[in-house]
């Protein structure tokens, strides 16, 4: 199975956070969640995806949920097996 969109992050809600936080530039943000500010810049302009780790550290930062920080219904949320070895419903 090929997926194409593995991870839809949404960049809207850390930019809505940071802001709430004071934090109005990358280096504030990346000095609140321990990101490196150009690990920042390239996922908020869509050219790469967190992994686990980033998105926990932004989360923890933020007072948020990583389900928050990721889109509904992607499709590596979909396709994410369960202990018995099934893909989650």
């Amino acid at each position: 199975m090929t997926m194409t969109n593995a991870l839809a992050f949404r960049s809207d809600v850390l930019i809505k956070k940071a802001r709430a936080a004071g934090d109005t530039t990358l280096y504030a943000i990346a000095v609140r969640t321990g990101v490196r500010e150009s690990t920042i810049s390239r996922i908020l302009a869509g050219l790469t995806i967190p992994t686990l780790a980033t998105l926990a550290s932004i989360a923890t930062a933020y007072g948020t949920t990583l389900d928050e920080l990721v889109e509904r219904g992607s499709c590596l949320l979909a396709a994410v097996p369960t202990q018995r070895g099934e893909a989650a419903a």
